[in-house]
C-alpha cells in the first residue's frame, strides 16, 4: 500500500493523485474496460446485506473487509492501492469520476448501481454518499510494519495511540499524522477498530496514507526500544511542560485514552513525561488536540535543526 501526501480536500481528487494523466471523465477510452454495473433494487440483495453487516466490527473482522463511504474517499484509496472489491453508486455516470487505473488492475471490482432504497440501506446516519465501496482489509501487526513505512527514516517520529476508544478522535489523529509526516502509528491496547467507517471518514482517508500498526503496549514498547526512540508520555501530572523536551531524536509520543489518559501506563523511569499547560479551570485536552500540539511541536524543533 502506498502513501501519499498533500492531498486534495475536494470531491474529486485524481488529478491530485495521479498528476501525469487526465482525469478519467476527460479520457474518451477511460471506461473502455469497464462493464456495464449490475441493477440492485431490493433492500434484500445479499450484496447489500453483507456490505451493511461491515459497520459493525465482528463482522468486518470475520470477513477481512471494511467500507469506505464516499466518492472522495474511495480516490485515496484507490490511489494508495487499497484493493476495492465492490462499488456502490447512485448513478452510473459516477464511475466515470474514478482514475482509471481501477479498472485497469488484475481484479477489477464488481460495480453496482442502487435503487433508492438499497443505496439509502448502505448509507449512515442519515448522510447521502453517491459511492460506498467495500474494501479489502490488510495486516496490522508490527511485524508487517516494514513494509509499510519504505526506505527507513534515519530520525523517525512515531505517535503512539494508547487505548484509543472514539472513532472520532482516532480518524482526527491520524488525519494530524498525515499532515505532520509520522512515520508511523501505533495503537497499543487499541479498543476502536482502526477499520470502522467512522475512522476511515473522520481521518479524511488518512488510515491509507499513514502506516498503522496494532500490539500491546509491552510489544510497542519493546519495538521502540529497538529503533532507539526516545518516548514522551503525554500526562497530566508529574511531568516536564512539552516546550521543555527535546524531539530532535527519534522520538515516539504516546497519547492516552480520552477518559483516563495513560494513568500508570507508560509510566517507567525510561519514558520522559510531558504536559500541556492548561490556563483555565480544565485540566486536559481532547486527545486528538493533544495530538496535534505535541505532533507540531516535533515537527517545529525540527524544522529548527540545521539542515
Amino acid at each position: 500500500m502506498r502513501s501519499f501526501k498533500n492531498h486534495a480536500s475536494d470531491g474529486n481528487v485524481s488529478n491530485c493523485f495521479f498528476p501525469n494523466i487526465n482525469s478519467p471523465n476527460t479520457s474518451e477510452n477511460s471506461r473502455s474496460t469497464l462493464s456495464k454495473p449490475q441493477l440492485i433494487s431490493s433492500v434484500q440483495n445479499p450484496r447489500i446485506k453483507f456490505a451493511c453487516s461491515l459497520r459493525n466490527a465482528k463482522d468486518r473482522r470475520k470477513s477481512g473487509a471494511f467500507l469506505i463511504d464516499g466518492l472522495a474517499l474511495v480516490q485515496i484509496a484507490i490511489a494508495c492501492d487499497v484493493q476495492i472489491d465492490q462499488l456502490f453508486v447512485d448513478d452510473e455516470s459516477t464511475l466515470s469520476k474514478l482514475p482509471r487505473q481501477i479498472w485497469e488492475h488484475t481484479k477489477v471490482p464488481g460495480t453496482f448501481l442502487c435503487e433508492q432504497f438499497p443505496m439509502e440501506k448502505l448509507q449512515y446516519g442519515g448522510q447521502s454518499h453517491s459511492m460506498i465501496a467495500v474494501a479489502k482489509s490488510w495486516s496490522l501487526d508490527l511485524d508487517s510494519l516494514a513494509t509499510k513505512r519504505g526506505p527507513k527514516s534515519s530520525n523517525p517520529l512515531y505517535l503512539v495511540l494508547d487505548r484509543m476508544e472514539k472513532p472520532g478522535n482516532l480518524g482526527a489523529a491520524l488525519r494530524t499524522a498525515d499532515a505532520s509526516g509520522v512515520d508511523a502509528v501505533l495503537l497499543s491496547d487499541p479498543i476502536c477498530d482502526a477499520f470502522n467507517p467512522n475512522v476511515i471518514r473522520s481521518s479524511l482517508g488518512a488510515i491509507f496514507t499513514v502506516p498503522v500498526a496494532f500490539g500491546t503496549s509491552q510489544a510497542i514498547e519493546a519495538w521502540l526500544q529497538q529503533q532507539r526512540c526516545s518516548v514522551f508520555a503525554a500526562r497530566v501530572e508529574g511531568a516536564i511542560p512539552y516546550s521543555s523536551a527535546s524531539f530532535d531524536g527519534p522520538t515516539a509520543i504516546v497519547i492516552g485514552n480520552e477518559a483516563d489518559g495513560l494513568q500508570d501506563r507508560w509510566s517507567q523511569s525510561r519514558f520522559q513525561g510531558v504536559s500541556i499547560p492548561m490556563m483555565g479551570k480544565i485540566d486536559s485536552l481532547n486527545a486528538s488536540v493533544s495530538t496535534a500540539v505535541l505532533l507540531f511541536e516535533a515537527v517545529r524543533q525540527r524544522n529548527l535543526r540545521p539542515h
